[in-house]
């Protein structure tokens, strides 16, 4: 711990360094270079997720104990305490955030907008891209908060024809802000894919590389040479605009919670590239994307030069580690304190305890099988088995899918604790209600299908909500097949017999399979469930997961091969322009093994 304090504050040191005053109404003060370019400081968040307080390794509650043994990290109040320690410098500086502030924590749950447009109104951003949970509470939850934001809101790929109410916010495409007489303009983006994740209403998404382009051409032709791409909608697409938008310096992203480093990783989280990743377009012009992680665990921050034709001319930087050596803001954290009470309640209601980890990790639930998903869809089980008065057999619906989107965080093993009612919102915060949807084998495959369709093996693609995972399923997947011809094997549990064994899955037979309205309503891309008959429940997942917990505690789920794959991956962690294989090698395991022998 003391190692890591000791670099996490030289990093610190470091940026402080160079960082910078505080931008009013579009201005930052500062001065060129002697070349007559621009230096900047880049500070950037994305996927916060409404962790307002520090939170614990796993991201959920900070205990008492590991606070007081400085063992909690993130939160808004150290965010806050590294953008103004910037600001107050003599560099410029800009403070970016990419989206997905909404949802995540019981903060949200019980005050929705009101307290994120409060404390990102406190960190100040300079510019923010919405993110698909921005649409979490459709376009009525998201248009106050835009209206109660004290700064530019950003997305350049949406037509608000159809939403005159979103239309006439301040919403923008994009702003510019004036450094010095120096230009810097920001356009914002947002997936597509929105439209499958959250409320989107009448919204119409535009492809992001076609509304980024003319945005950018628009802004050129006003005399604004240098561009930043600030969006949500995952790395794999960052890299794409940066490829294909030849206006376009930086890329900004959020949305996958890509953790791209430079050297040694500071903590747990493993790079999938370097920071910053250098794509290089087919002109020659290299452009450079990045991402910081998520949860407020890192605060992305680079340095960057323009000469006076605005073009880039160097570039360097890391996360910065937001732990306990990092101080937390005293005015963030007693603004706080003013929304406490509303959820004391369901901090110091528990219902449960745990033996082992429950790992909700959205990087281990929408790739394989974790033990977290197998807690909840048994609790689906469980809650309708309880429920069955029938004679024949113990259950009319013994086979539960659940989409791992809906995972949100672990829990951690709580031998010596209780599972507070706020834990369980925070891992299952959205208010989804368990159903019955009656379905052929055939539909149930699809629906298989769909949770792999986008998967290659590839350790380093982008993951999706739509994974699924199962109780009462035995599937195993072949991700080297083309898409829709992944499933090499599904078996299935009975519900009408007497000891619960699996079979082979009949494409003909009808199934009763417990998922969850969002699933139904097309939710992460089950178009496929809409049309089928289906009965509801009156609780949600997460009463229905407390009251399984109130009931077994302590729970120990394990990992039982419910999901297998045919074929180990051998796919080599990608390597991205900018950098020679040698040197991924030197800073991906050779400098992280020396720190492990040197602590």
């Amino acid at each position: 711990m003391r190692c890591r304090c000791v670099c996490s504050a030289a990093v610190l040191l470091v940026f402080f360094g160079v960082a910078v005053a505080s931008p009013v109404q579009g201005t930052i003060a500062g001065t060129r270079d002697a070349e007559g370019g621009l230096h900047l400081q880049v500070l950037h968040t994305n996927d916060m997720h409404s962790r307002f307080e520090q939170t614990s390794t796993l991201f959920g509650t900070c205990s008492d104990a590991d606070a007081a043994n400085n063992e909690c990290i993130g939160g808004f109040g150290r965010v806050a305490t590294v953008v103004r320690s910037a600001r107050a410098g003599s560099v410029p500086t800009l403070y970016l955030d990419a989206g997905d502030t909404y949802q995540g924590s019981i903060w949200f749950i019980v005050h929705r907008w009101k307290i994120v447009a409060r404390f990102l109104n406190l960190l100040n951003p300079d510019a923010m891209s919405l993110g698909n949970h921005e649409f979490d509470q459709g376009v009525t939850g998201l248009i106050p908060f835009i209206e109660n934001a004290t700064f530019p809101v950003l997305a350049a790929n949406l037509n608000l024809t159809n939403e005159p109410e979103l239309g006439a916010t301040k919403l923008a495409k994009s702003t510019v802000i004036d450094i010095n007489g120096t230009q810097v303009g920001i356009i914002g983006y947002l997936t597509p894919e929105t439209k499958l994740l959250a409320t989107t209403d009448n919204v119409i998404f535009d492809e992001e590389v076609a509304a980024i382009t003319e945005e950018a051409a628009r802004l050129k032709e006003s005399g604004v040479n240098i561009l930043i791409a600030l969006g949500h909608s995952g790395f794999t697409m960052d890299k794409t605009i940066a490829a294909e938008v030849e206006d376009i310096d930086l890329v900004v992203g959020g949305h996958t919670n890509t953790f791209l480093f430079n050297g040694t990783q500071p903590d747990t989280e493993v790079p999938v590239g370097l920071y910053p990743t250098a794509i290089t377009q087919s002109s020659g012009k290299i452009v450079y994307v990045v991402q910081a992680y998520a949860y407020t665990k890192y605060i992305g921050n680079f340095s960057v030069t323009f000469d006076s034709e605005g073009d880039l001319t160097h570039i360097e930087g890391n996360p910065i580690l937001l732990d306990s050596s990092v101080e937390q803001a005293e005015d963030v954290v007693e603004e706080l304190e003013n929304w406490r009470a509303a959820i004391n309640n369901l901090t110091i209601t528990y219902v449960g305890s745990s033996s082992v980890l429950l790992n909700g990790d959205a990087d281990v639930c929408r790739r394989q099988e974790c033990n977290m998903g197998n807690l909840v869809t048994d609790a689906m089980i469980d809650y309708i088995s309880r429920q069955y008065n029938g004679s024949d057999g113990w259950t009319d619906a013994p086979i539960a899918v659940m989409n791992s989107g809906s995972i949100r965080t672990s829990i951690p093993a709580s031998t010596d604790s209780q599972i507070s009612m706020a834990d369980v919102l925070t891992v299952l915060p959205f208010g989804n209600q368990p159903i019955i949807v009656a379905m052929t084998g055939e539909v149930l495959i699809s629906m298989l299908e769909w949770s792999v369709y986008y998967m290659t093996g590839d350790p380093n693609e982008d993951a999706k909500g739509a994974f699924l995972q199962v109780s009462g399923i035995q599937v195993t997947y072949d991700l080297s097949q083309p898409v829709y011809s992944k499933v090499v094997s599904v078996k299935v549990r009975c519900g009408n017999c007497n000891i619960p064994t699996y079979s082979d899955l009949n494409e003909t037979e009808t199934y009763s399979v417990i998922t969850n309205d969002y699933m139904y309503s097309g939710g992460d891309g089950f178009s496929m469930l809409s049309d089928l008959d289906v009965k509801r429940a009156d609780d949600t997942l997460a009463d229905v997961v407390a009251e399984y917990l109130t009931l077994r505690s302590p729970v120990y789920p394990a990992i039982e091969w419910r999901i297998t794959f045919s074929e180990t991956d051998t796919t080599e962690p990608s390597v991205e322009s900018g950098a020679s294989y040698v040197t991924y090698t030197i800073t991906t395991i050779i400098l992280p093994l020396l720190f492990k022998m040197c602590t």
